[in-house]
C-alpha cells in the first residue's frame, strides 16, 4: 500500500463538469431579506403605492464573485458517503466507517496508528483518509462557470445577477406529519441548467482507486440510486448529471517528473494545472480502472 506521503509514484488531476438537472440548495446557514415573490404591487393609479413586503430566506453559498458554487467540502463528504452506502455490504475490506471516538482507537499510538491504515483499513479509508492519516484526493470548489436566462422563475423571484430564485415551503409536524400553514419559510436555489467545473487531485494513486473513485463520480448519473448534493433531496433537489472532461498525471518515470518541475518553477505556481494530459483515451482509461477496481472487488489485486 503506497500512501500519499510516500515516495511519490505518480499525482493526477480529474477535470470534469456537473451539470444541475434540477434546483440546488447548499447554503451557508445565513438568511437574507429579500421581497416576497408574492408582494403585492402598487396599482398604477395609486399614488401611495403599497407596501411590498419581505422575508427572509436561506441563501445559498457564493464566491467571491458572487457566484454559486459547490463547495469542494460537500462534494468529497457526499462521493465518501455514497460508496460508503454502496459497498459497505462487499466487505470491510473495500468500505468501512469506524467509530474512530471509541477507546479502540482513540487511545492508538502512532505506530499503531500506521499499522492500522497498512493492513486493517478499507480502501474507503485510504483513500478518503481518517481522523489520523491524510487521505489520498482532494475537491477543490466547483463553480457555476455559465450563466442562463430562466424567466419561467419570474413569479418566484428569479433574479438574473444572482442566477437564484426563491422557494417557499411549510414545516412539517413530526409527529403527524401534517403541514403547519403557520410555519413558512423560504429558502435560496440555484436552477436547473448551471453547469459546474469540478477538479479533483490525488497523488500516489492506483488504477483499483481511480476506478473506486469514478465509480463514486458517475452516482451522480444513477437512475436507480442517484447521488445528489445539497438539501432537499427528498424532494429531487440536488440531481446532477456528471461527465469526465480531462484527465492529467505525472509519474516518477522517464523524467516526466523532472520535466513537469522545471515547469512549475519557470511558471511560478504550484503546477496543478501544468499537469500534462493523458493522451490515451479517457473512455479506455476508465475502462482500465474499472477494470482493476472489479478485480480487487473480486480478491484478484
Amino acid at each position: 500500500m503506497i500512501f500519499k506521503g510516500d515516495a511519490f509514484v505518480n499525482r493526477y488531476r480529474l477535470e470534469g463538469e456537473l451539470m444541475a438537472i434540477t434546483p440546488t440548495h447548499v447554503g451557508t446557514g445565513e438568511t437574507l431579506s429579500r421581497e416576497r415573490p408574492d408582494s403585492p404591487k402598487a396599482a398604477k393609479k395609486s399614488k401611495e403605492p403599497k407596501q411590498l413586503e419581505t422575508q427572509e430566506v436561506a441563501v445559498i453559498v457564493r464566491d467571491f464573485h458572487d457566484r454559486s458554487f459547490l463547495p469542494g467540502s460537500a462534494l468529497r463528504g457526499n462521493v465518501r458517503h455514497y460508496l460508503l452506502h454502496v459497498f459497505r455490504a462487499f466487505g470491510h475490506r473495500i468500505a468501512a466507517d469506524p467509530d474512530f471516538d471509541s477507546p479502540a482507537f482513540r487511545d492508538y499510538e502512532e505506530s499503531q496508528q500506521l499499522e492500522y491504515m497498512i493492513n486493517s483499513a478499507s480502501m474507503l479509508e485510504q483513500l478518503f483518509g481518517t481522523p489520523f492519516s491524510e487521505g489520498k484526493i482532494e475537491f477543490w470548489d466547483a463553480p457555476a462557470v455559465n450563466k442562463i436566462n430562466a424567466p419561467a422563475y419570474k413569479e418566484r423571484g428569479w433574479n438574473q445577477e444572482r442566477q437564484s430564485y426563491v422557494v417557499q415551503s411549510v414545516s412539517i409536524d413530526p409527529e403527524t406529519g401534517a403541514a403547519d400553514p403557520h410555519k413558512l419559510y423560504a429558502f435560496e436555489v440555484s436552477p436547473p441548467g448551471l453547469r459546474y467545473q469540478v477538479n479533483i487531485v490525488g497523488q500516489n494513486l492506483t488504477d483499483e482507486e481511480l476506478g473506486f473513485l469514478l465509480f463514486g463520480l458517475y452516482g451522480f448519473n444513477s437512475e436507480i440510486f442517484p447521488l445528489t448534493i445539497g438539501a432537499m433531496a427528498g424532494r429531487g433537489f440536488g440531481r446532477m448529471a456528471f461527465k469526465l472532461a480531462n484527465l492529467y498525471r505525472v509519474q516518477n518515470k522517464e523524467q516526466e517528473l523532472e520535466n513537469w518541475a522545471k515547469l512549475a518553477l519557470a511558471q511560478d505556481h504550484a503546477g496543478y494545472n501544468l499537469l500534462p494530459k493523458v493522451t490515451e483515451p479517457v473512455d479506455r482509461l476508465i475502462n482500465r480502472f474499472k477494470d482493476a477496481f472489479q478485480k480487487r472487488m473480486e480478491g484478484k489485486s
